[in-house]
């Protein structure tokens, strides 16, 4: 998975159900946690420009990346 096209999987899956959970929850908590984990590991694993691509390919803007890695750090 610590290829573009491995996180453009995770992170599509991980939108997608996000897309279906009712905020608040504890599944909807636990899916930004596994969201911010991804997030963490696309920036060791990418590099800026891929990473730059992954992001804008699945419409994550800045501020969302930066609440999922802050869900994870926060669990």
């Amino acid at each position: 998975m610590r290829t573009f096209d491995g996180f453009m999987v995770v992170l599509t899956e991980g939108l997608t159900a996000l897309r279906t959970l009712t905020p608040g929850t504890t599944t909807y908590r636990e899916k930004e946690q596994e969201m911010g984990r991804n997030c963490y590991e696309a920036e060791e694993h990418l590099p800026a420009t891929e990473l730059r691509l992954l992001r804008g390919s699945l419409g994550i803007s800045e501020s969302k990346w930066r609440k999922y890695k802050s869900a994870f750090i926060n669990k």
